[in-house]
């Protein structure tokens, strides 16, 4: 295994699935898987669709729990997500594996192609 260093990044992908929300000693979190296709550019000057790279996105908190929210109410829903990103590769019998983590400070709803609906809590802990 080969972790490379711990830095931020800032991406806007794709649900692959409604999170779970668990609950554990510092409270509500989640796992969400986010899927980000970038737009290539070609050597013709067309774009194309690159590779799909899905990022395994920790988040904690109020955001947890109304990111799971949304996504039960929504679907696959079009996310923002914002934190610190380590990459770390595994090697084995069935070749390279690439593990993207990001474990996020912020987490939001994209407005791009879906509309939202959003409302104030009455109180916010995050």
């Amino acid at each position: 295994m080969k972790e490379k260093t711990m830095s931020h990044i800032t991406r806007t992908g794709n649900l692959a699935a409604t999170p779970e929300l668990r609950q554990g000693e510092r409270g509500a979190y989640t796992y969400a898987r986010v899927i980000v296709t970038d737009r290539l550019r070609q050597e013709d000057g067309s774009y194309a669709d690159g590779p799909a790279i899905a990022y395994e996105v920790a988040v904690s908190g109020d955001q947890a729990t109304n990111l799971v929210a949304a996504a039960q109410e929504s679907g696959n829903i079009r996310v923002m997500f914002s934190g610190r990103y380590r990459v770390t590769e595994y090697k084995g019998q069935q070749g390279t594996r690439i593990k993207h983590e990001v474990n996020a400070d912020e987490v939001a709803v994209s407005l791009r192609g879906q509309t939202v609906t959003a409302a104030r809590n009455s109180r916010s802990s995050d």
